[in-house]
């Protein structure tokens, strides 16, 4: 028996159109680059008070560091040298010195110590400083005494002698200088405090104890408002 019924042909399959689809973003639009940057910028000002802070702050800590090395060598060089050797500062400015603080033996001599002459120091150990911009010295005040009190006269002025040696001893004879801190040549010392600032008012406070010749210097602080 025959059959009517044809084959049925197999589906054709329909060519369908291949659609883009993205695999990724390469890019920022315009907004959202303009949305980061603003969200930096807040947290920049936010920060930036902070980095200045903690920036000054390491700053005066340096500088404290820095002259109480300068003022320890003075002991050192006292016991050495069996002379008496003296630490000044700049009030309200930011230089410092060690030098001997005897005179020169014109008067006697040549001897283990000295030439007898007018340069007769010239060959023992002397060195200055300078502290950073934005780092200065304040009055001193002695242990012991009212903050503010000062524990030697500043302003006082030295003759360039005492400074000849060194690079710096032209600006050095026009300074006006703290009264000495001293130290002798059995280790003892001038029993005394006195502070760097810097332009926040925040300050470190260096000590001499008469008794060692210790020199120390504090952590920050501010000076408390009266």
């Amino acid at each position: 028996m025959r059959s009517d019924r044809r084959p049925v042909p197999p589906m054709s399959l329909r060519p369908v159109p291949l659609r883009e689809f993205s695999a990724g973003r390469t890019g920022f639009t315009m907004i959202e680059l303009l949305l980061v940057l603003g969200v930096i910028a807040v947290i920049i000002a936010v920060a930036w008070p902070n980095v200045i802070r903690l920036t000054g702050q390491q700053r005066l800590l340096e500088s404290g560091e820095k002259v109480r090395s300068l003022a320890a060598s003075a002991r050192i060089h006292a016991i050495e040298s069996g002379l008496v050797y003296q630490f000044r500062y700049e009030p309200g400015g930011r230089r410092f010195v060690v030098i001997p603080f005897e005179r020169e033996f014109e008067s006697v001599s040549p001897d283990a110590r000295g030439t007898g002459t007018s340069t007769g120091l010239g060959r023992f150990s002397k060195a200055s400083g300078l502290l950073p911009e934005g780092v200065s010295f304040t009055a001193p005040t002695l242990m012991g005494t009212t903050s503010g009190t000062p524990s030697a006269s500043g302003g006082q002025k030295l003759s360039g002698d005492v400074f000849s040696g060194l690079p710096d001893a032209a600006k050095l004879e026009q300074a006006s200088w703290s009264g000495p801190i001293l130290f002798q040549s059995d280790g003892t010392g001038t029993d005394v405090s006195f502070e760097l600032v810097d332009r926040r008012n925040q300050r470190v406070t260096l000590t001499v104890r008469g008794v060692t010749g210790a020199v120390t210097v504090s952590r920050i602080h501010q000076m408390e408002k009266s």
